[in-house]
Parts: structure tokens; sequence; C-alpha cells
């Protein structure tokens, strides 16, 4: 039976995309979001912290907003997880002590997969997750980050803040760090796109 749903796991402030191999294990002190279009669950394991619980909250809310509310928010706490969630996992899932976070990198490293994420600053909020892979994604008002690996495209939106401009830059270059120096940061403005770019984005 085919998952329908996306899974995103709360690595600090970022939401990432969990890789379909581990769409049924969630570790005990980590925070996810399962997302099914209609409704949005916000799995909470035992031993997250406050931090994880309030930018998954957060997230799930700013997640709806993009769809104008039309989404319903779910929060399941781990042990109480209801049927209708448990069916989306085929009645099956693992609860580990496993660390989410260092799995998710090495898959992503493997993979070399293409990634879209979008920067938006509020108040004391930063927030930093996954979009869907598309120039319809990018909005004026916010930062987006394009990873192909090789290539970091910074794009700034005409009305993104100086916060989010200087948030993207630091979180490009702790992606350079981590590949060793591998990775080549661009910048790309608002109705500048070079055609690379574009192409990356299709």
């Amino acid at each position: 039976m085919k998952h329908k749903f996306i899974k995103y796991h709360i690595q600090k402030d970022q939401l990432v995309r969990v890789p379909k191999d581990y769409l049924n294990e969630f570790g005990t002190g980590d925070v996810y979001l399962l997302d099914t279009g209609p409704k949005i669950y916000l799995w909470v394991g035992k031993k997250s912290t406050p931090d994880e619980k309030f930018i998954g909250a957060i997230t799930s809310v700013w997640k709806d907003q993009d769809r104008k509310g039309a989404a319903k928010l779910i929060t399941v706490n781990e042990g109480e997880e209801p049927k209708e969630f448990l069916n989306l996992l085929n009645g099956k899932i693992r609860v580990t002590d496993q660390d989410t976070e260092g799995i998710l990198k090495r898959v992503a490293l493997k993979q070399h997969e293409f990634k879209l994420f979008r920067i938006h600053i509020e108040g004391d909020l930063n927030l930093y997750y996954e979009v869907k892979r598309s120039k319809d994604s990018l909005d004026t008002g916010d930062v987006f980050l394009l990873d192909t690996y090789n290539k970091m495209y910074i794009w700034r939106g005409q009305k993104s803040s100086a916060f989010e401009r200087w948030e993207a830059m630091t979180i490009a270059e702790g992606y350079d760090d981590e590949r060793a120096g591998h990775q080549e940061i661009i910048i790309v403005e608002e109705d500048e796109e070079p055609e690379d770019f574009l192409q990356s984005l299709k």
C-alpha cells in the first residue's frame, strides 16, 4: 500500500523531508509533521524538547496558512496515536532512540537530491523549512535556498528583510563547511534569475 502523505522531521529550526524508507520510523526525542493535504499531523515524541514542539506547532500553522487554512491541524503524542494516524502508516510504527537527524544527513548526501528551502523571519522566530521545488514556491517577501549539492543558490525576494538574507548566507555557509568546501554559493536576485537556476527548479 502506497503512503499518501509527506513526512517531515523537525531539526532545530528546520523542516526536513524524510526519505520513503524511513516513513514508519519515529525517534522518541523528535517531532515530525505528516502532511496529507487535507490534514497535517504533528507527532510529538516523549523525549522531544520544548523548542522542537514549539517549532513543530508554528511550522504546521505556517504550512496551513500557505493553503489558506484549508488543512486540519492534529497533534499526536507518542503512544496515543489514533487509528486514522496509524492507518496512514499501514498500521505499523516503530519508535526508536536513534538519531534521525544523522540518518537524514547521510541519505541526503548520498542521493544528492535537489531541494528548495524557505527562510522566513517573524519577530524572534526563524523558520527554515523545505517547500516544493518549483518557481511557484518563490515569494517576494522571503529568501529561498536552492540546494543542488554542488551549488547553493540564495534567491532573495525584493521585499525580503536584511535579517532573512543574512540568515540564508549563514545556513549556506554551514552546508558548505559540512561538504568540505565542495559547494559554490550563488546569490540570485528576484527577476534576475540565471537559466541554470530556473532549470534546477523544474
